[in-house]
């Protein structure tokens, strides 16, 4: 992280004992082949893709169960408590910073506007960094946060709680949207959408949206007007999703795509599949491919010690399907189903008039639909009485379905099970000392060694620094 490099100042004395110098020294000794400044374009590619690049955390896919490890099980048996985060203020946070330093600075403004109108760069740069920001904070709950990203002037930076960077969040969406000129130069090198600004101001509308209902357990009133809010400009159809394109080539492949070119350590998990099994889920063989052993789709069992795990073959399980795990399989940052499962909920809250039981089906049908599932099947699997809405228990309805329809988004589905406490998973069998599943991250002991005093600040109030801590909006 910027703030935690130390910077170390080079002092060069230039004594001139020459009577005459050339008034051409600058122009005479400037290299015409130096790269003096970044496009902020290349600095927006750049940062969508680390973006998808630190999202790729098969640890959230691993700890909400959508899959299992198949040798190497400590990840699943909850064994490191801490992980660091400075990845995240690497990059993208300080690129996505950069843009907006350049396109707020007179001197450069009028450069950095050939990729784009600024007030759209700075707009798509706020939502991106609250995109990033509510990763790592879901992750570990309290963070640098205000004073992140500012270099020189903050080394050792407060830890931020919770309900000021989520009020933050909302402020900043809402700004980042009304900021939007669609009539002006979309952002380049904008690989989400394309540089199209409309579609940007849906996913800001949507995003809070998320935030909003991430808060509903602890403050009802402002997830509610988030919600509200953001649901009003979201998203309306599929075609609205934030995904990131990849390529069929080794430079610009999906990370995923890694884990099966020469190894094969995750396969879908048993709890996924035996769930969707038992609903005859047409989306399921979109999800894993059938087990070569038997010709059905298997799931792994969660948990399991490397021992009993080495004991189950390949040929006996399945992994995640082709769709799922190919070169150019998407990158999912949010979809339409889950606006409309947040609808739902709005629905089921009573923060709006739409009947929850319709947009509970609706949300189910455009997950089946982006997955390519046929209208006759979804129609089949809605008609169950295993499937039906229950508004005795909307958490349980909502959050089971929500669960299957954010695989490959284990952050979200980590975050969401955390807050509506659904499904029911049991913790790994053969979890580290008997632990739960965890409810956060750690901080690293680099962080309590170069910024201590607001770690400790931090734990303070949080409690402590332990996997099984809860986070502000997880009551």
């Amino acid at each position: 992280m910027k703030r935690y490099i130390m910077r170390s100042v080079l002092a060069l004395l230039f004594v001139s004992l020459m009577v005459g110098c050339t008034k051409d020294f600058e122009e005479i000794n400037t290299d015409p082949n130096k790269v003096t400044s970044v496009p902020t374009a290349y600095l927006m590619t750049q940062a969508q893709r680390q973006i998808l690049s630190q999202r790729f955390n098969t640890t959230c896919l691993l700890y909400s169960q959508l899959w299992s490890e198949t040798q190497y099980t400590n990840t699943s048996r909850y064994e490191t408590a801490e992980a660091s985060f400075n990845a995240y203020y690497y990059s993208p946070l300080a690129d996505l910073q950069k843009i907006i330093e350049l396109n707020t600075d007179e001197a450069t403004m009028n450069d950095a506007a050939a990729s784009g109108a600024n007030a759209n760069q700075l707009a798509v740069a706020r939502i991106l960094k609250v995109y990033t920001f509510q990763l790592i904070t879901d992750m570990w709950g309290e963070i640098p946060y205000s004073d992140a990203l500012k270099g020189a002037e903050a080394f050792q930076p407060v830890y931020d709680t919770q309900d000021a960077i989520y009020a933050s969040f909302v402020t900043e969406l809402t700004e980042a949207a009304a900021q939007i000129n669609e009539s002006a130069a979309g952002m380049e090198g904008d690989i989400i959408f394309g540089g199209d600004m409309a579609a940007w101001k849906k996913f800001a509308n949507s995003l809070k949206a998320r935030v909003g209902i991430r808060m509903t357990e602890v403050d009802a009133t402002a997830a509610q007007s988030a919600v509200t809010s953001g649901l009003a400009g979201g998203f309306e159809s599929n075609d609205d999703n934030a995904l990131y394109t990849y390529l069929a080539d080794a430079a610009n492949w999906n990370p995923y795509y890694d884990h099966y070119l020469e190894r094969t350590d995750y396969a879908i998990s048993e709890t996924l599949a035996d769930y969707m099994a038992a609903l005859n889920d047409p989306r399921l063989p979109v999800y894993a491919d059938e087990a070569p052993e038997t010709g059905t789709i298997v799931g792994m069992p969660y948990g399991l010690s490397a021992a009993d795990a080495g004991s189950i073959t390949n040929a006996q399980i399945s992994f995640p399907g082709i769709a799922v795990r190919s070169a150019d399989s998407p990158g999912i940052l949010m979809t339409y189903s889950e606006l409309l499962f947040i609808k739902a909920e709005a629905a089921a809250r009573g923060w709006i008039t739409d009947d929850a039981a319709e947009v509970y089906e609706d949300a189910i049908t455009a997950s089946m639909e982006f997955w390519g599932v046929e209208t006759a099947d979804i129609d089949t699997y809605l008609a169950q009485p295993e499937v039906a809405y229950d508004g005795t228990n909307y958490k349980k309805s909502i959050g089971e379905q929500k669960w299957v329809s954010l695989y490959m988004d284990g952050s979200e589905a980590w975050s969401e099970w955390r807050r509506l406490d659904y499904p029911e998973l049991t913790p790994a069998p053969a979890a580290a000392e008997g632990r739960d599943i965890p409810r956060r991250r750690a901080y690293t002991q680099n962080e309590y060694d170069l910024n201590e005093e607001n770690v400790k600040a931090a734990v303070a109030r949080q409690g402590e620094d332990v996997m099984e801590t809860r986070i502000w909006w997880d009551q």
